[in-house]
């Protein structure tokens, strides 16, 4: 005779706090389904102190419900809608605090009302909410919309984290901004000016993390005064002047379109910068002022900088260098030490060192040219042949989307020796387009490195 072993709910023996945690990885749609499992699940449920509804992932995981009949997906959704009022009441009863309330929202379904979404932020605001998010769709019925975000959110003295896409303000924007715990910002394809940013700084004295891309109307920007502030990132399309005195910044990330320089000299990036990215029209005598005033700088990135020739690194600290498309670059002087990983897109460049033989784990180029004739693959070779001389190279790679560049000429071949006769490894990696065949490439590989140990072809 069979015996049966009764089965244990182990987990609902877990304390409240495990179950919270568990809960935080899962999907509104999944805690909701955990919740019919027992008393001890539906509490835990009922006292969670986050709050996520992606209403987007919801319409699509559930497309027959939300997306059929327009009278029954209207009346679903509404039921949807209605089932979160219902939460939100249930927990105002109870008087729980929340520690994050993220609400997604796309704009092509059947929303509710503007006033319904600023209710239920207002519901996070009583609930001393301490991380907000509030991401609306693009579109509604094919014109561009955006949420028109409450006043309520900027005066909260609970709030510690507050992401805000594709939203507006009433502007001109006036009144005051008390957000005396926020610790980061994030807006992103956010409608603003400069007086609410101004006021957002002034009034939020704990920034630690400012992340702002793709706003507008925003003309000058002056970030001051916040002695905690360790990480900035900035991508503005039309920033017209800017001010940066950021003592402790670790992490700097500067996108900006500004002409004439405007900003280079305003801008202070402190002594303790460790990750520096900039993306703009800077001069090499301001970018390399800038770098010997950085003695922890430890990874420095440069895109699309469209005005530099000359790059000097000294940094003793520097450990990665990357380097794309700076169209009139023609000479990277590298004096650092401790650099071990260099990536370099774009046209030939001459690469220096005044040191002896550092160590590079790797090195990554991705070279193009409109015109890649026979001079050009002399360059390409006298670039690749300084580089291991000039560097101990442990690994190259090669990077291309067809393998072009990699494929030296003949006649090319007849003028000079090849480049790398004492690499161990060499990679070339192929990302789209119409390969060159593989003989060809494995010929001119086999060339350019012709004693090396490992040659690794790698199809993106």
């Amino acid at each position: 005779m069979e015996k049966r072993v009764k089965a244990e709910d182990y987990a609902s023996q877990l304390p409240q706090h495990l179950l919270h945690h568990i809960l935080s990885f899962l999907s509104i749609k999944q805690i909701i389904q955990t919740s019919v499992l027992s008393k001890t699940w539906y509490q835990a449920w009922n006292t969670l102190h986050i709050l996520e509804f992606d209403f987007d992932d919801i319409f699509k995981q559930n497309r027959a419900k939300y997306m059929a009949i327009e009278s029954t997906t209207n009346m679903n959704i509404q039921q949807l809608y209605s089932f979160v009022d219902q939460i939100w009441l249930t927990r105002r009863r109870q008087m729980i605090s929340l520690k994050k309330f993220t609400v997604i929202m796309p704009w092509s379904y059947q929303t509710p009302s503007m006033s319904a979404i600023d209710q239920w932020i207002g519901y996070a605001l009583e609930s001393h909410v301490k991380e907000l998010k509030v991401k609306p769709g693009d579109f509604l019925n094919n014109e561009p919309v955006k949420y028109m975000v409450p006043l309520s959110v900027f005066d909260s003295k609970w709030m510690q984290v507050l992401c805000l896409y594709r939203s507006k303000l009433k502007l001109p924007f006036s009144g005051n901004v008390k957000l005396p715990c926020l610790k980061k910002i994030t807006f992103e394809f956010v409608d603003l000016d400069d007086n609410f940013i101004r006021e957002l700084l002034a009034g939020s004295p704990m920034l630690e993390d400012i992340y702002i891309s793709a706003v507008s109307g925003i003309k000058e920007l002056h970030v001051s005064n916040l002695v905690k502030l360790g990480k900035i990132f900035l991508r503005f399309p039309d920033l017209e002047k800017l001010t940066i005195d950021g003592p402790n910044l670790e992490s700097i990330t500067l996108h900006l379109r500004i002409e004439k320089h405007k900003w280079c000299n305003s801008v202070n990036l402190g002594v303790s910068c460790k990750y520096l990215s900039i993306s703009s029209p800077i001069s090499d005598k301001w970018l390399n002022e800038q770098l010997k005033r950085l003695p922890h700088l430890e990874n420095l990135e440069l895109y699309f900088c469209p005005k530099l020739e000359r790059i000097e690194i000294s940094n003793p600290l520097v450990s990665k260098l990357f380097i794309n498309r700076c169209d009139k670059l023609s000479i990277v002087q590298i004096d650092a030490p401790c650099l071990r990983y260099f990536t370099y897109i774009g046209d030939i460049v001459s690469v220096l060192s005044s040191l002896n033989r550092i160590t590079l784990s790797e090195v990554s180029l991705h070279i193009n040219s409109k015109n890649m004739d026979i001079t050009w693959y002399v360059r390409l070779i006298e670039l690749l042949a300084n580089l291991n001389t000039s560097f101990n190279v442990l690994k190259y790679v090669f990077r291309s989307w067809t393998g072009k560049w990699i494929v030296i000429p003949e006649e090319a071949r007849k003028m000079v020796a090849p480049p790398l006769s004492y690499v161990k490894e060499l990679n070339l990696k192929l990302s789209g387009g119409e390969a060159v065949p593989m003989a060809q490439l494995e010929d001119a590989m086999s060339w350019i490195a012709p004693h090396a140990q490992s040659l690794i072809y790698t199809y993106q």
